[in-house]
């Protein structure tokens, strides 16, 4: 499926192995494709980047989800509680990244910019880009009961609906055109971020003072770099401060040592880098929504 973003490509962005997808060809032999993707467990974390090509991501969301975040470009965006049933859009020629905390379930559909002109054309109409509001919620009925009616194909023991998938695929497509084309949302760069040995020199620097914290300046000049210029390209290169950054370094390692032992909240907050059990508290019911002793007496149960 080369660098396309459905079935495995998509998957690996998320860290999933070869989810259900069903791929489709129009006329002009271009791929429309939908991927199911879930996972049922929280403290998901970051997607990876997906590759930068002219197309689109129409996820229809399954599950409801309260708490997630959005960078676009390096930049984070404003973003509305994942509502069952209703639809977001990701331009991927504007590298989306997301964070999520709680267990997902969408319907992605990969529409290409070359397979919308082509269906703009069939039909008459002025072609261009998708309207693309990241982070923004869209309730349309069509996407949801097209995207359900794929559900059955996409868990079929044997791939014998090729051409009512083909049907489906094609008639999501003239939907889009149909209600969605517009002017595309651009931004200008925000600059260079960092280069990838001074990305990987801040990040091993960080983690190795998980505990005790190293000032920023330490790091910035390791780069070569003055503060407030390592301070914007870290952003623009993660999505997140240097600080953001290392407070979620250390909720994970908070994490691992309450599932690998039974150490007090006290110990372990001290031991991940927290002033205290009530700032490791605050900093991490504030990501995952849940206070420490509650996810850990979820993580008991299973």
């Amino acid at each position: 499926m080369g660098y396309a973003a459905y079935g495995s490509r998509l998957g690996r962005s998320f860290r999933l192995d070869d989810p259900p997808t069903l791929v489709s060809l129009t006329a002009n032999q271009h791929r429309l494709a939908v991927t199911e993707l879930w996972c049922d467990e929280y403290d998901y974390g970051f997607t990876a980047p997906i590759v930068r090509e002219d197309a689109f991501l129409i996820g229809l969301q399954l599950r409801g989800l309260s708490r997630h975040e959005l960078w676009v470009d390096g930049k984070s965006v404003p973003v509305q509680p994942i509502v069952a049933g209703q639809s977001n859009f990701f331009d991927l020629t504007r590298d989306p990244i997301a964070y999520i905390a709680e267990p997902y379930h969408p319907l992605f559909f990969y529409m290409p910019q070359a397979a919308i002109d082509e269906v703009a054309e069939e039909l008459g109409i002025t072609s261009g880009p998708l309207v693309c509001r990241h982070g923004q919620m869209v309730g349309d009925s069509v996407i949801e009961s097209l995207g359900k009616a794929l559900l059955p194909a996409l868990h079929a023991v044997q791939d014998s609906n090729a051409l009512f998938v083909d049907h489906v695929l094609l008639a999501f497509r003239s939907h889009l055109a149909r209600n969605y084309i517009g002017v595309r949302q651009y931004i200008a760069p925000l600059g260079r971020g960092l280069a990838p040995w001074q990305e990987r020199t801040a990040k091993e620097m960080m983690r190795e003072h998980l505990s005790d914290g190293i000032a920023l300046a330490t790091v910035a000049t390791a780069c070569g770099l003055s503060a407030c210029a390592f301070l914007n390209a870290f952003k623009r290169s993660t999505g997140m401060s240097p600080h953001q950054w290392l407070i979620q370094r250390r909720i994970e390692l908070a994490m691992d040592l309450m599932r690998n032992g039974d150490s007090p909240l006290s110990d372990i907050a001290l031991a991940a880098g927290f002033a205290d059990q009530s700032h490791f508290t605050r900093a991490f019911s504030a990501r995952l929504g849940v206070t420490p002793g509650i996810w850990r007496r979820n993580i008991d149960k299973h």
